[in-house]
């Protein structure tokens, strides 16, 4: 009976509209984010630049932290990402003046040294300015030897960063001052950590997995929101059709019907991403018989299913929950929101981000020992929500249940049978 039903579904969604664009959505995704295919490069030694890894060096921290307010004090103006949206930021006298105070607190500097360093750094920039226009450079910042700020003997990382607190809420929040941002600030990477990176890229992660993760990052995105729109459609579609009554006389169980939707709605939203995935696959292939390494041949199938299914999983019951209780399209609404919270509040850190958000973030290739440290988390937090939709799923079967039996009206029934009363 179940894979009769689960049948019937499939081919439903292969009539609709919306599930067709649906996949050209993830489609268009993945060929405009993720259609380059980006290979590292084993660095050699004489390079003269390898990137830049993070660093948890305090002392590091506080100086490129205070090296960037000095930098945005000093042109009056700050970039924030209080929402995910890039801001800039320009301050009235009163609280520049507070920030001139939350310099001092760090530096220690009287007044005079205070203009003195000024004075120094206004120099530099001039003859930096110089010099980028006689090699015809772009980049002011490749001409600018490296200017550190003095930084107040004996202060604390605890102390700097009660006055960076200071400086973000003057902000607004969402500035590099935040504590959260702080762990994102960096440090040139060693030839030796760069090969290290590289050789863990070729070895642990064989090249496959690496991209795998990636290719989870971007798609990820579109799955936590995308697939209530499949859930919306199949629930309202039999009220539009006017056959609710039909089915519920049905002599298929609750659980059966509501099973067979969900397990539909499954297969057809990962149908098209085990396609996609074929591509960034093929190519990974394509470079490890290239270069003579070896190749992982399930790496994408293998973070599909424990990486992107609880996407599906969870954006398919707040489809079919919510839509079964109100009648209506308020899932599309409530899981924009979250989508929105989920996906803005993580731009500040792209590679790394889990916890219990959404929509974990690994915007990398490479950063493997920061993957190594959140595999552990992200497992966690796949369960977590593949439990919460099975939760989910359950409700929706007795609410369905109970509306077959006539025991239960959605939102939408109960304010029409209200408005229906008064006009009578």
């Amino acid at each position: 009976m179940l894979l009769t039903l689960m049948k019937k579904e499939c081919g439903q969604y292969l009539k609709s509209v919306a599930y067709y664009i649906f996949c050209i959505c993830l489609a268009l995704d993945f060929f405009t984010q993720m259609g380059e295919f980006d290979v590292p490069t084993k660095p050699e030694e004489g390079w003269e630049s390898y990137g830049y890894v993070r660093t948890a060096d305090k002392d590091l921290i506080m100086q490129e932290t205070l090296n960037k307010l000095w930098r945005e004090y000093s042109t009056g103006s700050y970039t924030t990402y209080p929402i995910g949206f890039y801001k800039r930021v320009q301050l009235d006298d009163a609280e520049e003046e507070k920030i001139d105070q939350i310099i001092a607190n760090c530096t220690g500097m009287t007044e005079e040294e205070f203009s003195a360093f000024e004075e120094e750094e206004k120099n530099i920039r001039e003859a930096a300015m110089e010099k980028m226009l006689e090699e015809q450079s772009m980049i002011l910042e490749n001409a600018l030897p490296d200017l550190n700020i003095p930084i107040k003997e004996g202060l604390t990382f605890d102390d700097f960063c009660q006055e960076m607190k200071k400086a973000d809420n003057l902000l607004g929040g969402g500035s590099s001052y935040s504590e959260a941002n702080l762990q994102f600030t960096t440090r040139p990477q060693t030839y030796e950590e760069a090969l290290e990176e590289y050789n863990s890229f070729i070895k642990k992660d064989k090249i496959t997995n690496a991209y795998a993760r990636l290719f989870c990052d971007y798609i990820g995105i579109m799955l936590a929101m995308l697939p209530v729109f499949l859930a919306v459609g199949r629930v309202l579609r039999d009220r539009r059709a006017q056959v609710e009554q039909v089915i519920h006389m049905k002599s298929a169980s609750s659980f059966s019907i509501i099973l067979s939707r969900y397990l539909a709605a499954v297969l057809m939203s990962l149908i098209p991403v085990l396609v996609l995935s074929c591509c960034p696959l093929l190519q990974c292939i394509y470079y490890a018989d290239r270069i003579g390494e070896a190749y992982d041949l399930f790496a994408f199938v293998r973070h599909i299913g424990f990486w992107l299914l609880p996407y599906i999983l969870i954006t398919l019951s707040v489809g079919f929950f919510v839509t079964e209780i109100t009648d209506s399209v308020a899932a599309v609404l409530i899981q924009g929101i979250w989508w929105f919270v989920s996906v803005f509040m993580s731009i500040g850190n792209l590679v790394g981000l889990c916890g219990w958000n959404l929509v974990p973030r690994f915007n990398s290739v490479g950063d493997y020992p920061i993957y190594e440290q959140m595999k552990e988390q992200l497992f966690k937090n796949r369960l977590m929500y593949t439990a919460v939709s099975i939760v989910l799923l359950l409700l929706t079967v007795l609410v369905y249940s109970k509306k077959r039996k006539g025991e239960f009206a959605s939102v939408r029934a109960r304010f029409v049978n209200r408005k229906n009363k008064l006009e009578v």
